[in-house]
Formats: structure tokens, sequence, C-alpha cells
């Protein structure tokens, strides 16, 4: 359940913000707010050296939970957004693992319901043991490597990897938007110099102003906020741990939505739906899957139920600001890496926890 932020908020003139919490200061300025700045994120400082701070969003699922209709009025507020920009031909969906994954299937699932078509993939750190079309890394995060495994002839009978002239990255927030460039660079270069051309676009929650070096890899970036911040830390950085540079390859994952669909995944038939009228339900996934849980967590609430969803994540975060609780645990996969999931203390308040495995 959702409970307030030890973030302290200061608001001045429209659109302006300042932010203090444990280990830094925030000063934030929005040209552009499609939905409020406070409803869409919190603020939080990490454990990584390389980038000090995070926005930790209110609507993703991922580190503090959401109610399941405020995640998808996010998504089909996304997928609105595109819908100016393509044309009738396929797009290919993307989505950033793996903070974004429930997020992209969710907003490739609105846009099929507002008349696209297309095929939905992910990032993923984990190898499926299957085929890889590339690699490309992610230089500020804790763990730096995506795969894109390549598409089954029964994933993607039309070869819309390769021959797609549309694709959309769907990330939560890009501030120099060097992650999804590179993936769009990375993709170019595996169809080749006679490979099809095609149009790009980045599809964040938030997009920060702040240098927009990489923003030609995009024909454009939609967002539903977008400004300027400047962070200052305070007091002594903590010792870190060393980022993770390479894919997991100890536990080979599921090939789930890794190689892609030309439909969203459904609701597994044999999970159990039944729930109390009014009973608070959380729904976690785990890692990058998340989709499934968001499911689940809608059969509960169509059946009465208040329900709420969010994942354990690999990130490192420490308390304050949006991060009230921490539980820190081995990943539950299998794979040797930490894994964490927040928000959740003994004092939960839910009738009852669910916890959706892939």
């Amino acid at each position: 359940m959702i409970r307030p932020s030890p973030t302290e908020w200061r608001e001045g003139p429209p659109g302006h913000y300042e932010a203090r919490l444990p280990g830094g200061r925030f000063s934030l300025r929005m040209s552009r707010e499609d939905l409020p700045l406070r409803g869409l994120c919190d603020l939080a400082v990490r454990n990584n050296a390389k980038r000090r701070f995070l926005f930790v969003s209110q609507v993703l699922g991922r580190h503090c939970p959401v109610r399941p209709a405020d995640l998808r009025q996010t998504a089909a507020a996304m997928a609105g957004k595109m819908g100016p920009h393509l044309t009738d031909g396929p797009t290919v969906f993307i989505g950033m693992a793996e903070t974004a994954t429930t997020l992209g299937q969710a907003v490739f699932r609105e846009f099929l319901a507002q008349g696209g078509t297309g095929l939905y993939l992910e990032s993923t750190r984990r190898s499926t043991g299957g085929p890889r079309a590339f690699e490309f890394a992610e230089s500020h995060s804790h763990a730096t490597a995506h795969v894109i495994h390549l598409p089954s002839p029964e994933d993607d009978p039309d070869d819309l990897l390769r021959t797609a002239r549309q694709v959309v990255v769907v990330d939560d927030e890009a501030t120099t938007a060097k992650t999804a460039a590179g993936l769009i660079q990375t993709l170019k270069a595996w169809r080749g110099p006679d490979g099809v051309p095609f149009k790009a676009w980045l599809a964040v929650i938030l997009r920060w102003n702040q240098g927009g070096e990489h923003d030609s890899a995009f024909a454009g970036i939609e967002s539903l906020a977008e400004g300027h911040f400047a962070f200052e830390e305070d007091g002594q950085p903590l010792e870190f741990p060393a980022a993770v540079d390479r894919l997991d390859s100890r536990v080979t994952a599921r090939r789930g939505i890794r190689h892609g669909a030309r439909t969203p995944q459904p609701l597994p038939a044999d999970w159990d739906v039944k729930a109390h009228d009014g009973e608070k339900i959380l729904v976690l996934g785990n890692g990058e899957y998340g989709f499934q849980p968001l499911l689940l967590a809608e059969a509960f609430e169509a059946r009465g139920a208040c329900a709420w969803v969010q994942a354990t994540t690999r990130s490192p975060i420490l308390p304050g600001g949006a991060i009230g609780h921490i539980r820190a645990f081995d990943a539950l996969s299998g794979e040797g890496h930490a894994e964490f999931l927040y928000n959740v203390p003994e004092d939960h308040g839910y009738d009852r926890v669910v916890l959706c495995l892939e």
C-alpha cells in the first residue's frame, strides 16, 4: 500500500520544485506536465557510483506499489502520444530491462487496442539459451549488459525485427537517452548497410532535457512530462559495489516474451484468480517478469478486490525518499546476484501478498 514519502518537497511557481532527501537535494524545473510530476515520480539516492540519484516512478509498478488502473492509464497515455507519429505499417516495440518491461508490454497492449499492429520484445539481462540478435550496454547502470534475442519464425512470422520501418523504445525516463540511442544504433548495425531503414521513437514517462547529444538517434521523443533538474549530493560518497557488465548465464531463463510476440502475454489459464470483495492484495512480479502479474492484479480487481502490483529488482537503492523499507535477498532465479524488494514492510497492511515467478 502507498505510504507518505519522507521526501521534503517545496513547490514554487508553476512547474518549479525543490526536494530534499537523505543523500542529496534536487532542483526541478518542468516545462510540461501532462500529468502532475509528483503523481508520476518520487526521488531516491542509490548505491551506484555512476549515477547517484534515481527517479522512482509512482506509476510503473517496480519500486512502489501501483493500482493496475493507474499503470494502464499511464500506458494508454504513452501509446496515445505515439499514435500521430506512426503510419499504418507494423511497428516494433522494445521494452527496456529491467525497469520498463511491464510498462513496455502494457504500452504495446494499448497500442494494439488503439488499432496498431506490430511486434513486441524486450531487452534482457538473462539469456534464454536461444539465438541472440545483438547486445548493447547501459553505461550508468549497476548491471550494464543487455541482449535482444532473435525471434523465431513462429514469434515473428513477418521478420519485423529486420523489416519494420518503425521502432518504438519504451523506458521509464530519459536523462541523456544514451542507452536507448545505443540500442537503436546497434539495431541499425545489425540490419547492415543494405538493411531496411527505419525511424525510431523513444516513449518515456519522464524526459529530462540534460544535454540532448543522443536525441538525434530518434525521429522524436514523447513523454508525459519533461523538464530539467539539478542534483547536489550531501555528505561523503559511500562504498559501492562494482558494476556487473555481463549477462547472467548460470541459469537459463524461460523464453517468455524475450523472443518477441505479435500479441501481449495472456493471463495463465491455471492461475487462481479468486478474491474477496474489498480484499487488499499485493501482486509481486520477479525482476523482468511483471506483465502477467499485472494481469493477475487486474483479474483480482475485476472480482472486487483492491489490488496493487509491483516487482522485485536488482537495482540497489539507499533508504530515504521514496524508499521506506528494503528487503535484500539472493536472486530468486538462482543467478547469484542480489535482489531487492522495496516498500513492503512487516506492517504492510495487505490481506494477501501473491508472488509470481517466471
